[in-house]
């Protein structure tokens, strides 16, 4: 099978995965998600945080993203230019954000990321436990890490979305950290 269509089979594979969480335990799981990053020495020490803002049945960031404002931390979240690239947009506050043509939270407005950050929190459909990372496959975060400098990568997701293996390019990037509500994973 062509890397193409292994890729797709696998995302359709993850989503449903994903999808067949009920409410109660994808928050439920979420949150434990959330408990243990505020707990991760990387996230004790970060000052600058970039943050995916939740989109129907993603790990909910809702509660990280606050519990980030409320420490007073430089918070950016992504915001789609152009259907092509995806930049860091500065979030100062959750009254600031609105739903883009897809209902994707989005700041209204907001300065671009210029500097380096020290923690970006990435979704994804699915993860290794090298913390290798499947997309959905538009490129946006591959693209974005090769362009911005990130000390920390650390993507979310729930244990359903482990996978053994995935069919990786060489402009995929890994993460260094991956949490799931059951175990932190750090890359070797």
């Amino acid at each position: 099978m062509e890397l193409y269509e292994e890729k797709a089979r696998l995302r359709k594979e993850l989503k449903k995965r994903r999808h067949n969480l009920n409410n109660d335990t994808r928050k439920e799981k979420s949150e434990q998600i959330a408990q243990t990053f505020y707990q991760i020495k990387e996230f004790k020490e970060a000052s600058s945080v970039f943050c995916y803002l939740s989109y129907m049945d993603e790990v909910d960031t809702t509660r990280l993203v606050k519990y980030i404002l409320k420490k007073n931390l430089k918070l950016y979240v992504p915001k789609i230019i152009n259907n092509e690239e995806m930049v860091a947009t500065r979030l100062r506050k959750m009254a600031d954000l609105e739903p883009d043509k897809i209902g994707i939270l989005t700041p209204k407005t907001g300065e671009i990321l210029l500097e380096s950050i020290d923690i970006a929190i990435t979704p994804g459909l699915g993860f290794t436990k090298r913390c290798e990372r499947l997309g959905y496959g538009r490129g946006y975060y591959d693209r974005w890490f090769s362009k911005n400098h990130v000390k920390i990568k650390i993507g979310v997701a729930f244990e359903t979305q482990l996978v053994s293996s995935l069919p990786l390019e060489k402009t995929d990037i890994a993460m260094d950290i991956l949490i799931t509500e059951k175990k932190v994973i750090k890359k070797k």
